[in-house]
């Protein structure tokens, strides 16, 4: 969780400086995978069981809109 979080900060502060960050293809959509399956997951499981536990998994889609929203 925190090589994601430094990932984030660093590559928007990169973004923001006026460098070039070159993200690999094979990175992007993996990680693309696994946001939308942990979003429709949470969602599921959430739904199913009642618990706001569940809930937690939408929070990488969340960052990703946030960090989106920002760029």
């Amino acid at each position: 969780m925190i090589k994601f979080v430094v990932l984030f900060v660093l590559s928007t502060l990169l973004i923001f400086a006026g460098e070039k960050v070159v993200l690999p293809a094979y990175a992007a959509i993996s990680a693309l995978i696994v946001v939308l399956a942990l979003f429709f997951w949470g969602i599921y499981k959430a739904v199913k069981t009642q618990r706001l536990v569940y809930a937690l998994a939408l929070l990488p889609f969340t960052l990703l809109l946030f960090w989106m929203f920002f760029i």
